[in-house]
């Protein structure tokens, strides 16, 4: 049984050290997992319903990313990641399949982390799952809700187990939380003579304070852990801080020998960019604990670096790696050739039509499109958040520009412009959620379709709002380009989180 009894002189109550955290990659990338592999960094996150899933970062400093590929293309269900390890020279990605507590455990395996990697196959294993290893060989297996098990040598199979070697640290009743305990996203690190588990609890979605990072250890894998002094690690104490519901971290080390914690969080107000990754830096203290640090080590006074292309000129002979579908990866349905992506239609709507969608970056952006129709179908740009929750413009084959919504207000006098003709180019400001839509005229000016709208409603799920280009209804479309433009650098979205951050803390030393 785990030690989940309270050490430490303020660990009853939680160690209040309120720390900034700084943004690696802005969108809806959670769970992460993360490996160090000699001088290489990976890092992948859950994908939900979007397909292709499991996107593979690279680094070689934890401050420059790049995506290198996808490891899954097709898969029937939702992809929640838990784990990213390195066997005997063999890659695995450990996922669970629709929160399935039962059978939801799936594994990927590569040679390589470019791949190829196998399909998505159920081991048998426990759920939520992270891999470990001891000096001797010996593997274990840690889940959920706080569960241990030894697998046999060289096999993914469990030789004792699964036991519940830990808790979770119990909290105070009265702090907001969505659930409680939720023992959930374990990963695991040994150092000096000692195992550290590492767990989220509290639950993800709830309250700006609801998420946390605890930890424990132990001397044998298989427990007893006790809970550290320090607990929680990281966690949001108030909704005026500049990220919310901090939680579900992994330590990882750089190459200048300092500590990390990477997690993800939501940026205050802005639970429409969904659940960032972002990184705190973590202390060692002379009796082999961990907390966060009180300063960030020197290199970490600009942003990070994250290569990942949003515009897509389609001039190559398949979209960019940044372009996912809503639920299923269909590649039947589109054609890049000759400058020009061509999607074909499906569903009776633009909520309905499984939209090729991007992750946005940023707070404040603008894209753009032109688009041409064939046959009966309705084809645009859009802000997609789910099929019950979406809104742009389209354009019919009757030449009319139609706004297309879900989840969203309808006016009475909403402006649908008839242009005439089947080709028109469109644009979308999101200015910090609110939404204004465009289109050009046939003397290349903007007009504008008001009404415009505050896109924040309506975003209280896991989902995140998202960039997206859809064709609905019997034809085809045709997108000779798509432009995505930042309306806010990286430099000043990190003075504003600092600003908050400061003003979130006047007062409370």
């Amino acid at each position: 049984m785990a030690d989940t009894s309270r050490k430490g002189g303020d660990a009853g109550q939680g160690v209040r050290r309120p720390t900034l955290a700084r943004p690696l990659l802005i969108g809806e990338w959670a769970d992460i997992a993360v490996l160090r592999d000699e001088e290489d960094y990976y890092l992948v996150h859950s994908s939900g319903w979007y397909r292709p899933g499991i996107l593979i970062w690279h680094s070689r400093d934890l401050r420059t990313w790049k995506p290198l590929r996808y490891a899954v293309e097709s898969f029937d269900g939702t992809i929640w990641t838990t784990d990213l390890a390195k066997v005997d020279g063999r890659y695995y990605i450990f996922f669970l399949r629709d929160w399935d507590r039962e059978t939801g455990c799936q594994v990927l395996t590569a040679d390589s982390m470019t791949g190829p990697w196998t399909e998505p196959e159920p081991p048998g294993l426990p759920p939520d799952a992270v891999l470990a290893r001891d000096d001797d060989g010996a593997r274990y297996l840690f889940t959920g809700s706080g569960y241990g098990s030894q697998l046999e040598d060289a096999k993914l199979r469990i030789k004792r187990g699964p036991e519940r070697v830990y808790e979770g640290w119990p909290f105070p009743d009265d702090w907001a939380v969505e659930i409680s305990p939720c023992v959930e996203g374990p990963k695991i690190l040994r150092r000096d003579g000692w195992w550290h588990l590492m767990e989220a609890q509290a639950g993800t979605f709830g309250p700006s304070t609801s998420h946390m990072v605890v930890s424990a250890r132990s001397r044998n894998p298989m427990g007893p852990y006790a809970n550290s002094p320090h607990n929680p690690i990281i966690r949001t104490w108030s909704r005026e801080e500049p990220w919310w519901s901090k939680g579900h971290g992994q330590l990882v080390q750089d190459p200048h020998g300092n500590w990390f914690c990477i997690l993800h969080a939501i940026m205050k107000d802005f639970r429409s960019l969904g659940r960032c990754t972002v990184i705190e830096p973590i202390e060692w203290t002379g009796d082999g604990w961990y907390r966060v640090a009180d300063r960030w080590p020197e290199g970490w006074e600009e942003p990070v670096s994250v290569q990942m292309p949003m515009s897509d000129e389609f001039d190559g002979d398949r979209p960019g790696i940044q372009w996912q579908f809503h639920r299923e990866w269909d590649p039947a349905r589109l054609r890049v050739a000759d400058g020009v992506l061509t999607l074909q239609g499906r569903g009776e709507s633009a909520a309905r039509s499984m939209p090729l969608t991007i992750q946005p970056m940023h707070r404040a952006y603008e894209i753009e499109t032109e688009v041409e129709v064939e046959g009966d179908a309705t084809a645009g740009l859009m802000l997609f958040y789910s099929p019950q929750s979406c809104i742009g413009s389209g354009i019919s084959r009757d030449g009319v520009i139609l706004r297309v919504q879900e989840g969203y207000r309808r006016y009475h006098w909403m402006k649908e412009p008839d242009v005439g003709r089947s080709k028109v180019a469109l644009r979308i400001v999101n200015d910090r959620q609110d939404a204004r839509f465009y289109y050009r005229d046939e003397a290349g000016c903007w007009r504008i379709m008001q009404p415009s709208v505050d896109v924040s409603v309506g975003t209280s799920t896991i989902w995140n709002l998202r960039p997206a280009l859809f064709a609905c209804g019997p034809g085809q479309a045709r997108f000779t380009y798509f432009r995505y433009r930042p309306l806010e650098s990286a430099r000043e979205l990190e003075r504003y989180l600092e600003g908050v951050f400061r003003l979130s803390q006047e007062g409370k030393a």
